[in-house]
Parts: structure tokens; C-alpha cells; sequence
């Protein structure tokens, strides 16, 4: 554990960020921008209600950094209060950003569009009347409702309620993210620590930003990746399956996941004992995702062809063949941001270079995987593979490092890591950083300086933890049942 010179190291550290962030982001509101047709005004508001959420995320980092872990298992309703208040307070505060500020406007716009037509021309025909759409059919089912919503009430498709609308559940996908942490935590330690740990995700300024500011969906996806892990971790092989197909039905990023996931699977059957659960549950698992995806595709079919879905997800993965996409990572480090995939770096172009990472990457993770399997750390192995593929592997957007902002608090609940807890903070604020960057930018490409300097953070950052990481989950150093109560 952490001694008390390593405390006040990291609680400087974490004010130090916090500075920067305040500077970095009233600085960047001042200029005009391409990606949000918001005023100055209104981005304003969205920028020091972001900076608030910052701080008190800052305080439940601190507060749980310096915590000694008591066992305090009483008070069970006063800490469920509490955690509803923060909850209120944390809703509100994103409705009030969701309705001033627009988000990013191709983004909103197409959001709007779908639900809009997924609507008036019905699943059958929402991907052939001649609109665009590069997302699967999952998410589909929750704009087609928001679609009927906006009919039924009249609501104007330019409105910034309907935005509200639009942005809604990525909102109510982050506070079930955060009840699943706090009734974890509640469940293993006591009520304060799981209280501190709900209060990160509600305040974390990263996800705070990306469904209330930016609109994005990035909060439904991670939901039920969570899901899919923690379940696998539990050896629930079937509802792993299930919550994990849902996410790739979501977003096509879930396929990143596949490594860990497949694993899981496995791995299961090499526990002395267990090959009948093991089977059971892989081939219980595969019928369930095989009747999902079937249940789910079927009606977006219409009039195409039947491997159609096959087409889309090719499709969506081959659309942006850029080394960078304003990802701050190795790739906009050494300036090749928005640099066709195509182009050379030294002896390789980008895109093999890439191709050469997420292959180490996913050999990396079988190894640390299988060296830790039967402690089940799958939340930090799921941590650590998506925030390699976002450092080193190319075509990566901005949110793509979202997912760790939550996989770590989830890997922190588990093991009372102080420096799991450090870069799950860490990341948090710099995958901030690098939203409002890139949504403030005065065009498309994120401005050069900015993006070099949290490259380099960034990179800096990952470093250290892939080295703290692959140490930690290969020598049995990570707690994986009960965390312990005593620092």
C-alpha cells in the first residue's frame, strides 16, 4: 500500500491536473469552433459545469486515496441517501449541460436522423431508403423509441429538447453504471468506500462530458461491457454472452473485447473439475448471442441481402483509414494525426504498424490472462488491452479510451489498489482533456500543440501503468474476492 509521502504525491499530482484542465478549458472556450454550433455563452456553461463535476471527482479520488478502509458497515440507508443525492445532483447537472449546449453537431445531427427515420420508415427499411448509417442494429431500437416519442408529443427535431432527448440515455446509462459499482462495493467493503466509488463514475468528468457535452452513446456501450465482464468474472458464462453481444450490437468498438472475453471461455475449461460448467456454458453462451444477434438483426434485414450485417460491420471498421483520428496517442505523438493509414513511418505505414501492436497486445493479454485465470482479474485485463489498442493501435477515435475510465474504478472496487485508483483518475481527466480538445478545436483535426503535449502525457502515463500492470497481474498481487477492509 501506498505510504503517506505517496498520498500527498498523488493528491498534489491530481490538484496540479485539475489547474491544468481548468486553464486548458477556458482557454479552448474562448475561440470559435466547427464541431458544435454552440455560443460562447453556452459553451461556457458547459465548461465550468464540466470543470465542476471535475473538482468533485478530484475530492472522491482523494477521499478514497487517503481512506483507511474501516469498517464502518453501518449506516447502510444514511450511505444509499447520500448516493441518491449525488445521483439527483449529478442528473441535473448534465440535463442542464444537455439542453445550452448542442454537442458535437454531426454527431447530434445523425442521432437525430435515425431516430427520425428509424421511426417513419420502419426497421424493414431504415438501411435501404437512402440515408446514412454506419452504427449496427442495437442501438437502433432505442432511437426507433425516441422517434415515436418525438411524434407522439410533437417535439421539434431542432429542438434542444429533443436533443435532451437524444442524449438522455447515455445519461441514464451512466447512473445504472454507477448503482452496479456502489452495490459492488457496498456488497464487499463498507458503505463510505462504496459510496466514494459510486460518486466516481457520477462525477467522472470524462463520461460527464461525452453524453451531457459531446451526445454521444459511448455510456450505453460501456454498460453493458461491464456487465459482460463482470459476469464472466462471476463464471456466469451464459449472461456473459448475452451482455456482451448486446455491446457489439451496440458498437462495433465492443469487438476489442473480444480477446478477454474469449479467453474467459477458454480458460474456463482448463479449471480441474469444471469442464462440464465450462462446456455447458460455452456452448450455452453461444446459442444465447447466436439468438440474440438473430433476434435483434432480423427486423433492420428488410429487403437485403442476408449476410448483410457482415457488410455494415466491415464497412464501419474500414470507413476511417486514418493513423489518428484526434486519439491522442503514439500516432498524433509523432504528428501523424488524420495521416492516411497508408502513409509511411520509417520502414512501415501506419496501418501495419498498427496491425503489428494489436498483435503483441492481444499475445500480451493471453499471457497475462492465463497467468492470473484463476483469480479472474478481468476487469483489469480488460483495462489494460483496451487502453493498449488505444496508445498503439491506429483508426483510434478520441472516446475510444472511455471504457477504461470505468474499468479501472471497477478493478479498484475489486483489489483497493491505490494505483489502480491513481490512473483510473489519471486517465479520466486526460480522456477529458482530450474530448473537449477535440470539440473545440476550429475544425475537424484537433490543433496540433495541445494534442502533442497529452500525447505525450498520455503515453507517459500508459507506459508506467502497462509496466505496474503486467507485474501486478503476473505475480498474484491483485486481490480478486473480498478486498481487504484495512489499508
Amino acid at each position: 500500500m501506498l505510504g503517506g509521502t505517496m498520498r500527498k504525491f498523488l493528491f498534489f499530482l491530481f490538484i496540479i491536473m485539475l489547474i491544468f484542465c481548468l486553464f486548458a478549458a477556458t482557454a479552448m472556450a474562448q475561440d470559435a469552433f466547427k464541431p458544435s454550433n454552440a455560443t460562447a455563452s453556452e459553451q461556457m456553461i458547459a465548461t465550468v459545469l464540466t470543470m465542476v463535476v471535475g473538482a468533485l471527482f478530484i475530492v472522491c479520488c482523494v477521499m478514497l486515496g487517503i481512506r483507511e478502509g474501516n469498517k464502518d458497515l453501518g449506516g447502510g440507508g444514511k450511505s444509499w441517501t447520500a448516493f441518491l443525492l449525488a445521483a439527483v445532483l449529478a442528473v441535473v447537472l448534465r440535463v442542464i449541460v444537455a439542453l445550452t449546449f448542442e454537442g458535437y453537431s454531426t454527431d447530434i445531427a445523425c442521432f437525430k436522423g435515425w431516430a427520425v427515420a428509424a421511426y417513419e420508415q420502419g426497421p424493414a427499411n431504415f438501411y435501404t431508403y437512402g440515408g446514412f448509417s454506419d452504427y449496427p442494429p442495437g442501438y437502433m431500437y432505442v432511437l426507433y423509441v425516441l422517434g415515436f416519442l418525438r411524434e407522439l408529443f410533437a417535439v421539434d427535431a431542432a429542438s434542444a429538447t429533443f436533443t435532451l432527448m437524444i442524449k438522455l440515455p447515455s445519461i441514464i446509462a451512466e447512473v445504472i453504471t454507477a448503482v452496479l459499482v456502489y452495490r459492488i462495493a457496498e456488497k464487499h467493503t463498507n458503505n463510505i468506500f462504496a459510496l466514494l466509488c459510486g460518486m466516481f463514475l457520477l462525477f467522472n468528468p470524462a463520461m460527464f462530458f461525452n453524453s451531457s457535452a459531446w451526445g454521444q452513446i459511448d455510456a450505453v456501450f460501456i454498460l453493458f461491457i461491464a456487465l459482460a465482464i463482470l459476469y464472466l468474472k462471476k463464471e456466469n458464462y451464459i449472461l456473459g454472452a448475452l451482455f456482451f453481444t448486446i455491446s457489439l450490437l451496440i458498437k462495433p468498438q465492443a469487438i476489442m473485447f473480444a480477446p478477454v472475453v474469449g479467453l474467459a471461455y477458454i480458460f474456463a475449461l482448463l479449471k480441474k473439475g469444471q469442464m462440464k460448467k465450462a462446456l455447458a456454458g460455452i456452448f450455452g453462451g453461444a446459442l444465447v448471442a447466436a439468438a440474440v444477434m438473430f433476434i435483434v438483426i432480423y427486423p433492420f434485414t428488410g429487403s437485403q441481402p442476408p449476410m448483410w450485417i457482415i457488410d455494415k460491420y466491415a464497412g464501419t471498421v474500414n470507413f476511417y483509414p486514418y493513423a489518428s483520428l484526434n486519439a491522442f496517442n503514439i500516432y498524433t505523438l509523432v504528428g501523424a494525426n488524420f495521416a492516411p493509414s497508408t502513409e509511411s513511418f520509417l520502414f512501415l505505414n501506419y496501418e501495419i504498424l498498427g496491425i503489428i501492436f494489436i498483435v503483441l497486445i492481444c499475445a500480451v493479454t493471453v499471457i497475462v490472462q492465463y497467468r492470473s485465470r484463476e483469480r479472474r482479474p478481468l476487469f483489469d485485463i480488460s483495462a489494460f488491452l483496451i487502453l493498449s489498442v488505444f496508445m498503439l493501435a491506429h483508426a483510434m477515435h478520441e472516446r475510444y479510451i472511455l471504457p477504461v475510465c470505468v474499468l479501472l474504478i471497477f478493478a479498484y472496487v475489486y483489489s483497493r489498489d491505490r494505483t489502480t485508483l491513481f490512473f483510473a483518475g489519471a486517465f479520466s481527466i486526460t480522456a477529458l482533456l482530450n474530448q473537449m480538445v477535440t470539440l473545440y478545436a476550429a475544425g475537424v483535426v484537433a490543433p496540433e500543440l495541445p494534442a502533442v503535449i497529452l500525447s505525450a502525457l498520455n503515453i507517459t502515463l500508459y507506459v508506467v501503468y502497462a509496466i505496474i500492470t503486467i507485474k501486478k497481474l503476473t505475480s498474484g498481487n491483485v486481490l480478486i474476492k473480498s478486498p481487504a477492509l484495512h489499508s
